[in-house]
């Protein structure tokens, strides 16, 4: 009986242990189940290197979109397949893999049979101009200034993301609008496949990405899957609001909207800040930054999902 390694976030919304201990009894099926606690990120990644390291073939995240990015940043470039049980607020990424939405089903997947699918990811290397750098795995979503301000607020309440899940981010992302980021400086430089210019906030996707508040998929650009779709945002206003909650429902871009420019099919993007710059990958805040090297790749993370239709 192959290994599992089932790392869980006990603070997810929704996660009880009469969940996780039907989710380990699902699993043990067919796997030997190694559960773990992780006290921190760090701890989950570091739990997942030492699994992967030892042969593990699949690590299965348990919680929201918070404990896949980090149990992701240890599996992505490696033979070992991420598994994923959705027990969080929003489960973006659940979503996008198409996985069940109920976590008994999404175990019973993993226990029953699978398919292993190739997922595009990218790969960040990010300087804070005093020596410091870091480098990291995107699973879907990245966002510079603007964006990364918003969840930065949302994660400040978090009984109230809790409690109210996507409205509580799309409330958030209103005021923030009104009060902070109406004028903004043009702070960014960009530069990459097609794309040079000066910006006050980024957004990027390479999925049909669903967005935090909700059900309804964000496309910035014409399309949004691969590879990455950039968006600058010179200005926000919050009159616009109406504009952009129209284009989200009827699942078009960001294209024309005023203070707003889009590009898409790019690889590779350099953001260079003249002084850091939040930043958010996958909805989790990251330092403060004034370089980041964002590369595309294609078939960067094997991830579980449901088996293809048959016969």
């Amino acid at each position: 009986m192959d290994r599992l390694l089932l790392v869980a976030n006990p603070a997810a919304s929704g996660f009880t242990g009469g969940l996780h201990r039907t989710i380990c009894r699902i699993l043990s099926r067919r796997w030997e189940v190694h559960p773990a606690w992780p006290q921190s990120a760090d701890h989950a990644r570091a739990l997942t290197a030492e699994a992967v390291q030892a042969g593990c073939p699949l690590v299965v995240a348990t919680g929201g979109d918070g404990i896949v990015h980090h149990v992701a940043q240890a599996v992505a470039g490696t033979e070992t397949v991420l598994g994923i049980i959705p027990v969080g607020t929003t489960n973006v990424y659940a979503r996008l893999a198409g996985l069940p939405r109920r976590p008994s089903a999404a175990a019973k997947m993993l226990a029953s049979g699978y398919d292993v699918s190739p997922t595009p990811v990218v790969w960040v290397t990010a300087e804070s101009g005093d020596g410091n750098a870091a480098r990291w795995v995107t699973l879907f979503a990245l966002g510079v200034g603007h964006d990364a301000e918003i969840v930065r607020r949302a994660e400040a309440e978090p009984y109230r993301k809790y409690r109210f899940g996507s409205l509580h981010y799309a409330r958030t992302a209103v005021a923030t609008v009104w009060s902070e980021l109406r004028r903004v400086p043009l702070r960014l430089h960009l530069e990459g496949d097609g794309v040079e210019t000066d910006t006050a906030g980024l957004m990027v996707q390479f999925h049909d990405t669903y967005t935090f508040f909700g059900r309804a998929p964000l496309r910035l650009g014409p399309r949004g899957g691969p590879p990455m779709t950039v968006l600058a945002i010179d200005a926000l206003r919050l009159r616009r609001t109406p504009v952009i909650l129209r284009r989200i429902l009827a699942g078009d871009g960001m294209q024309g909207v005023k203070g707003i420019r889009v590009w898409s099919g790019v690889r590779r993007l350099t953001v260079r800040a003249e002084d850091p710059v939040l930043t958010q990958a996958d909805g989790e805040l990251r330092a403060a930054w004034r370089k980041l090297e964002l590369r595309y790749v294609p078939d960067g993370l094997a991830v579980a999902t449901p088996p293809s239709p048959t016969g």
